[in-house]
């Protein structure tokens, strides 16, 4: 037996065993790709320190961006774009950095071994049973265990916890090229119930589309291939995935077991962004963990902590998005609503902020 198991070595998985492993508990992480952070499934953008202090001022000191070393940024993000259905642009400042989101993963994972946990890869998990996590390769106990393990969390759905309810189907992919150090986010009739995406990198950009409605999943390829070649793009490393839209779940805490990132919906569902909460998250659960085995304090401490520190924003943005979701069925709806809101309160959407101050 080990004192924790980490089911899955995404950023959330890693930077909790990171934080337990630096207290000299064995942590062992099991991660069902034979290669961490392949494909990627994600935008591959994350906002900088000081925007992310602007949505959580309760994480001032917990942000982890100091472990994303500089090989693996790609371009600095200058603002965000936001194009209506009639394509008319809203200019939103916004600083932030795009990597190479299989680097850092990897990256991640190093910095939880150098702390003393170990890696084990290509190990799917089955289901949870107590203390014993049953995989393909056999059973392995623990003390704690952790699930970050997505979205369709099989530690969550074991444990008698409930992973994310709502999740937007999504499909991404590299372009070559120069863009501009501008995020795009396009909505609409491209994407109905969601939008497209233009991130750019180094020499090269991060291009996807996710949707919302469920009834609009199955149209998630030909959305894609539309958005892509109407604009020229010939599109390598395409992966799809998908990506929690609901908002946190109601509980993250069940007897020894916790859930972490997008397992646990920890996902800002105005602008899909997940690692910045992660990494946040992470730490807290690791945290927690530690002080659980090292000093008897209850796990629970985990759930009070992490709402309190990004809890309230998650809410708001929830709100907004539910809002948001009553005008996407039409585009001129769509078009009216955005142009009532401009590219300030645009910007306090995407920064999880009241769009209407009261």
């Amino acid at each position: 037996m080990v004192d924790v198991i980490v089911v899955g070595a995404g950023p959330a998985g890693s930077t909790t065993a990171r934080h337990v492993a630096s207290w000299g508990l064995d942590v062992l992480i099991l991660e069902k790709r034979d290669e961490i952070g392949k494909p990627v499934q994600c935008g591959e953008f994350l906002a900088d320190r000081e925007e992310v202090i602007g949505i959580f001022p309760q994480a001032k000191g917990l942000d982890e961006l100091d472990t994303v070393p500089p090989e693996v940024v790609q371009r600095r993000i200058v603002g965000i774009k936001i194009f209506t259905p009639s394509g008319r642009e809203n200019v939103i400042p916004f600083k932030g950095f795009t990597v190479n989101r299989d680097q850092l993963d990897k990256h991640l994972a190093s910095l939880a071994q150098e702390a003393g946990a170990e890696i084990a890869r290509g190990v799917v998990v089955q289901r949870l049973t107590g203390n014993e996590v049953v995989t393909d390769k056999g059973r392995y106990r623990a003390k704690v265990v952790v699930g970050a393990d997505g979205p369709t969390s099989i530690i969550a759905r074991s444990s008698g916890l409930q992973p994310p309810s709502g999740l937007s189907s999504a499909l991404t992919c590299q372009v070559d090229g120069d863009f501009e150090p501008y995020v795009e986010m396009h909505f609409g009739s491209v994407a109905p119930g969601g939008y497209a995406w233009i991130i750019p990198k180094k020499k090269c950009a991060n291009v996807g589309l996710g949707v919302w409605n469920r009834a609009e999943s199955s149209r998630v390829r030909s959305l894609f291939n539309d958005f892509v070649s109407q604009r020229g793009f010939i599109p390598r490393s395409i992966a799809g995935g998908q990506v929690p839209v609901s908002g946190p779940v109601d509980r993250t805490v069940l007897k020894n077991v916790l859930i972490v990132g997008d397992a646990a919906g920890h996902v800002m569902v105005t602008n899909g962004g997940g690692v910045n909460v992660a990494l946040i998250c992470g730490r807290i659960a690791g945290e927690c963990i530690a002080a659980n085995l090292l000093n008897n304090e209850p796990l629970q401490r985990y759930e009070e902590r992490w709402r309190a520190v990004v809890g309230s924003p998650l809410a708001v943005a929830l709100r907004t998005k539910r809002l948001a979701d009553k005008f996407f069925g039409s585009n001129r709806r769509l078009e009216f609503a955005m142009r009532l809101m401009g590219p300030k309160r645009m910007g306090r959407a995407i920064r999880c902020k009241r769009v209407f101050r009261r």
